[in-house]
């Protein structure tokens, strides 16, 4: 191993530990987080995969495999550190570190130059869009480490690694549907290999498009046998996000979707500020084309080129453009600019480079500062304020950010009362067959609903509330505090002008106080 070999990997042990430090209190905990290890808690208890979420009991789920992978993994975290955010952060964390080690190799491959390489990785760990995936409990930051190993593997060539990278691809399946943008990316990757070496290899596309379809219908497969109307409810789920909406429209939509990550405009998700990396990508992009089409494609500018193409395509397609989304783009974007920094050559390479990583340590510091300064220790507050009245395994009806909490089954997450109407029940009547001990009621529920139907998408239709407030004022007020950050789960109105109070109710049955 060379030197600089090893002065990266020390990097990276110190990268690791010092985010240890910080793991749970950047990004806020996101209901996401909980939703998803919450599937996992519950599946362990359950002994199998084929279930659904303990606190969604109204709001239709159906089982499916297309996350049974990432759920293993989660399932080994939780083993080895129980149940917290800390477990299951510290999963997406590992992968980020292996990320980054993978972004070295395949930087030092397009460079040829350790330093240049590593310095480049250390300024794409110090990016606050990577920083934030690699410490968010979801599978974005697993999702992007499959594709830096499925684009080295098939940049490579070869029937043996394009069949790992199939192998990686099909895989990938089992972590997210957005597995769907690793097929693509190796699409993009594929042609791009085939248009410099002019020839097409059909035996390489045959065993990576056989071998990661025959994986992808095994996860199907599985699917179907947990719910035989797989098809039928994972198709209706889809449409909740507009995944059914025409080509035209999603095509469209690429557009809106950069200028909301310009403007932080975000609705439950933490969207930091990537202006400049965001006007960054777009003049490498445009130089990127300038020197593929001079060079007729004779460059290796045209891999990262076409790996951007293959996922940008593939978002398109599926038609969801969430906000964490974007992290897929920053590492080949990153590739872009090493590449045309290299070609500087000498002073002005290195000039250029430290400059890049003052400017965006620079952003990434002047953002986690008020964040750590703020919200650290936020979440275990939240947390204790409910532990002062309510036991962790007494039926609550309350947020799903605070499932952490509870143990498994014992919360129920305000999802469900949107469905009341649907399932023939009046508030009384749910509350009592659950046998529900404890509400734990936000100010935001009100302070949405007075602006509805805008936020509709986040606790569905809260036509339910008049219903509740007649049942609270039978019900005994424990406890309140005021949370301006895990009180209210739209971004725009965290740590602003108003405060979210927050009240737990025990609950009295009718019967009780008649």
């Amino acid at each position: 191993m060379k030197r600089e070999d090893k002065w990266y990997l020390g990097y990276l042990l110190l990268y690791f530990a010092a985010n240890l430090a910080f793991l749970c209190d950047f990004p806020f905990v996101h209901s996401d987080e909980a939703w998803l290890s919450g599937l996992t808690r519950n599946m362990m208890e359950r002994g199998s995969l084929g279930v659904t979420e303990a606190f969604f009991d109204l709001k239709p789920r159906y089982p499916h495999a297309i996350k049974s992978l990432f759920h293993l993994l989660q399932m080994v975290f939780l083993k080895l550190f129980g149940y917290s955010v800390f477990s299951f952060r510290l999963l997406s964390l590992l992968g980020g570190v292996a990320c980054l080690w993978l972004f070295y190799r395949l930087t030092l491959r397009l460079t040829g130059n350790r330093v240049l390489s590593g310095l480049c990785g250390v300024l794409l760990s110090l990016d606050i869009q990577f920083l934030y995936a690699s410490h968010f409990a979801r599978q974005e930051i697993l999702i992007l480490l499959c594709m830096l190993g499925v684009y080295g593997l098939l940049l490579s060539g070869g029937k043996r690694r394009c069949l790992w990278a199939a192998l990686l691809t099909g895989l990938s399946v089992g972590l997210h549907p957005n597995s769907f943008l690793v097929a693509t990316l190796g699409g993009g990757v594929l042609c791009a290999r085939w248009w410099q070496e002019k020839k097409l290899r059909w035996r390489e596309f045959g065993v990576y498009t056989g071998v990661t379809g025959t994986l992808a219908l095994g996860f199907v497969l599985l699917s179907l046998r947990f719910d035989p109307d797989f098809f039928t409810h994972y198709a209706a789920y889809g449409s909740e996000f507009s995944v059914d909406s025409s080509l035209t429209s999603k095509v469209l939509e690429t557009g809106p979707y950069f200028q909301r990550l310009f403007y932080q405009v975000s609705g439950t998700y933490y969207t930091p500020d990537i202006r400049f990396q965001l006007m960054l990508f777009l003049a490498v992009l445009l130089i990127s084309l300038v020197v593929v089409m001079a060079s007729r494609g004779r460059t290796p500018l045209l891999y990262p080129l076409a790996a951007c193409g293959g996922i940008w395509t593939g978002m398109m397609l599926v038609g969801r453009y969430n906000q964490p989304y974007v992290v897929f783009l920053f590492p080949f974007g990153y590739l872009g600019v090493v590449w045309l920094l290299n070609n500087l050559k000498g002073k002005l390479t290195a000039l250029g480079m430290a400059a890049l990583i003052a400017v965006v340590a620079c952003s990434t510091g002047w953002q986690l500062y008020p964040i750590l300064t703020q919200q650290r220790g936020r979440y275990d507050r939240y947390l204790e304020e409910i532990a002062r009245v309510v036991p962790p395994d007494a039926k609550t009806v309350g947020n799903l950010n605070s499932e952490y909490y509870f143990e498994n089954g014992a919360l129920l997450d305000y999802r469900n009362l949107a469905y009341l109407k649907d399932a023939g029940m009046t508030l009384e009547e749910y509350l009592e067959k659950n046998d529900v001990k404890y509400l734990i009621i936000s100010d935001e529920l009100h302070y949405l609903y007075s602006m509805r139907p805008v936020w509709n998408g986040i606790y569905g239709n809260l036509s339910y509330l008049k219903e509740l407030d007649k049942v609270l004022t039978r019900c005994q007020l424990l406890h309140e505090f005021t949370d301006n950050l895990y009180g209210v789960r739209v971004v725009r109105f965290q740590n602003g002008g108003r405060d979210f109070v927050v009240r737990i109710y025990r609950y009295r049955p009718a019967e009780e106080t008649s």
